[in-house]
């Protein structure tokens, strides 16, 4: 058999594509804070908190100069319960969520996180030691591919990032 005469070829899915079509049959509004109160349920929370941060942070020091129109304004969710590894990875993973295998998930039916795309290209959030950034259209991250649209940064092996990027982890 002739090895060189094998291309990569393969059935793939457009991630954008596919984010459009989820919020194309999910309801914009409150139905976002519902998504993101299943999600805190699921890692645990016992409390949750919403704030809408009208504020404008510094883009001096960001990831990427693209990243600057998303400094401000912004829906803050707060909440006190950690992801596990097994979480992010279904926050990672559309339509092959790991939820759908667990009885006790309450967002195991739901569209979870991918709700945010109704309010950002760019959703971020921070867990455990652990900020995470999606970048679905490959356009503000850098350094990123349609096979790995966005970043997860350890601060705690990593601990210089914050200062680094002090702009950036601000909000």
């Amino acid at each position: 058999m002739v090895s060189h005469a094998w291309q990569d070829f393969g059935q793939k899915v457009d991630l954008t594509a596919r984010i459009r079509e989820i919020l194309l049959n999910y309801p914009e509004g409150t139905s976002i804070l519902k998504e993101l109160v299943q999600n805190a349920d699921d890692a645990r929370a016992t409390c949750i908190k919403f704030c809408l941060d009208c504020r404008q942070h510094p883009t001096g020091s960001l990831l990427a100069p693209s990243l600057a129109p998303f400094q401000g304004p912004a829906l803050l969710a707060f909440n006190d319960g950690v992801f596990s590894e097994r979480d992010l990875q279904s926050i990672s993973r559309i339509g092959d969520s790991k939820k759908k295998e667990e009885q006790g998930k309450t967002g195991r039916f739901g569209v979870g996180f991918n709700s945010c795309y109704h309010l950002t290209d760019v959703p971020s959030f921070v867990s455990g030691r652990h900020l995470v950034i999606f970048d679905p259209h490959c356009k503000y991250l850098p350094n990123i591919s349609s096979t790995n649209p966005g970043k997860r940064i350890d601060f705690v092996q990593y601990g210089d990032v914050a200062a680094q990027f002090a702009d950036q982890v601000a909000p």
